[in-house]
């Protein structure tokens, strides 16, 4: 072996193999470079935090607030529900993002609610008010997202800097600038007023107090310990995001509850954020009525409502709109189906082509193959649907699909006997990747599985909660033959 460029070259050929002593060769050898990425500003960050607490019982304000749950403290508010009678969720956000005294928000957006955009929003308008503002996620994307959506709502130019990731093209906006050292931040701060970054570059010491707010958007991903490391940059914290939305990923095991996202540990036990803690953003801009009335009722405590014009999101013909359930019966299957893969190219065939009217009412032309999503749990039934499904057709797991939407998306379940399937009953049915799988629809969502999906064999009570929330899907959702 010979080291090029810090990568391992193989150069041992057959004859040379038959002749090596095989004792000198390593035990273990890597043929593809390894990159590591370092946590040491947030693990420096966080033991400077311990440190002063430990000498001082003392703690932030905002991140006080965080880690013993309480209430914002906003000026002008003197307690109870943050949302003030007859005040649109625009304004209270507005109101209390602007009134945050050394404290923490937390807005809860549910899918197609507009929680970007209101974001952005408001982030423009705390810049026009002197504020200096950063806007941290999990992915460099989402930190794009948020600070495009600012752009837009100041006019489309905006002063600012986003830091790391890969600057790909043209500036994201007029106004943008990209820097790929974060230990130029403090720098770009004497020049801007919006910075973007991830958790690497707001946990710096040097970046410490320098924030008037950080946003935080995806914040159901966001681990908490990376958000106690960035929360040394700003006075305010705003946390964005829905819990009930895809987890963060993670490895190893975690004690307590250190293991959690930031919202999940806001949240505690909730499935919606309590109107004293924070602001829940109730209309989904996205999702037809009967669509939204299921994962309303079965995610989001019934307070998610579909926002007006989504009833006017239908296709031609039947089914129109909603839930549907296609049974495919079938027996032995794990990860991977043949039977729904016939099926759903079956339902495919009857389904493209056919018009379609969007939230104006008006025509959006006719279904096509790049307006269907299609989900599956496993990799395995992925590479079936891929194979056999038409060019077009956007075929993935839900983690791929987070953020997306179509006008249809169809779910295949795979699994003949969800008890024995792979990773059991609670990754098939896990709540938060059959609330991503089905709200990413617009008008139809179409669930595709053996019949005896809702008659597993539970071995615990969290099991039977997962399977009563299929069954309540199967007991509302519309039926379709299976050879549709």
């Amino acid at each position: 072996m010979d080291a090029l460029s810090g990568r391992l070259v193989l150069k041992i050929s057959s004859q040379a193999l038959d002749k090596a002593d095989l004792a000198d060769l390593p035990a273990n050898v890597c043929l593809i470079l390894f990159k590591h990425v370092g946590a040491k500003e947030i693990e420096d960050s966080i033991e400077a935090l311990a440190g002063v607490f430990h000498e001082t019982a003392v703690l932030a304000p905002a991140l006080a607030d965080l880690l013993l749950r309480r209430p914002p403290r906003i000026r002008g508010h003197a307690g109870g529900p943050i949302r003030r009678p007859g005040e649109s969720l625009e304004e209270a956000f507005l109101r209390a993002a602007s009134g945050l005294d050394d404290s923490l928000l937390c807005v809860q957006g549910p899918p197609g609610s507009g929680k970007t955009t209101v974001g952005g929003e408001v982030i423009a308008s705390l810049l026009r008010g002197g504020a200096k503002v950063g806007i941290a996620s999990h992915s460099h994307k989402a930190i794009n997202h948020l600070m495009t959506a600012a752009a837009a709502a100041a006019g489309g130019h905006l002063d600012c800097v986003k830091i790391g990731g890969e600057e790909e093209g043209p500036p994201l906006f007029d106004g943008a600038c990209f820097e790929k050292k974060p230990e130029k931040a403090v720098a770009w701060l004497q020049r801007v007023s919006l910075i973007g970054g991830t958790a690497w570059c707001f946990s710096r010491a040097d970046l410490a107090g320098r924030l008037d707010y950080l946003f935080v958007d995806e914040a159901g991903q966001m681990s908490l310990a990376n958000l106690v490391g960035m929360s040394r940059a700003a006075r305010n914290l705003v946390l964005i995001g829905d819990p009930r939305q895809l987890d963060q990923p993670t490895r190893g095991a975690h004690p307590g509850e250190s293991g959690l996202s930031a919202l999940d540990y806001l949240l505690e036990d909730h499935a919606t954020i309590p109107a004293e803690l924070g602001l829940f953003l109730e209309h989904s801009h996205r999702l037809h009525p009967e669509l939204c009335a299921f994962v309303s009722g079965a995610f989001y405590e019934d307070r998610l409502q579909p926002a007006p014009g989504n009833e006017l999101r239908v296709l031609e013909g039947e089914p129109a709109a909603g839930i549907v359930f296609l049974p495919v019966p079938h027996d032995g299957n794990r990860q991977g189906s043949d039977e729904e893969v016939v099926a759903i190219e079956a339902l495919l065939r009857a389904l493209v082509g056919r018009k379609r009217t969007d939230r104006d009412g008006c025509a959006a032309g006719r279904l096509g193959p790049g307006d269907v999503l299609v989900v599956a749990p496993y990799n395995l039934q992925v590479r079936k649907l891929q194979a056999a499904l038409p060019p077009g057709v956007r075929v993935g797991t839900v983690d791929r699909f987070q953020g997306q939407q179509a006008p249809v998306v169809i779910v295949s379940m795979c699994a003949s006997e969800p008890h024995l399937s792979a990773r059991g009953i609670e990754f098939l049915f896990h709540p938060n990747r059959l609330n991503v799988a089905l709200s990413r629809a617009e008008t139809l969502a179409v669930v595709v599985g053996e019949p005896r999906l809702g008659m597993a064999v539970c071995r615990s009570l969290e099991e039977m909660r997962l399977v009563n929330r299929m069954c309540r899907l199967l007991e509302g959702a519309q039926r379709l033959e299976p050879e549709v």
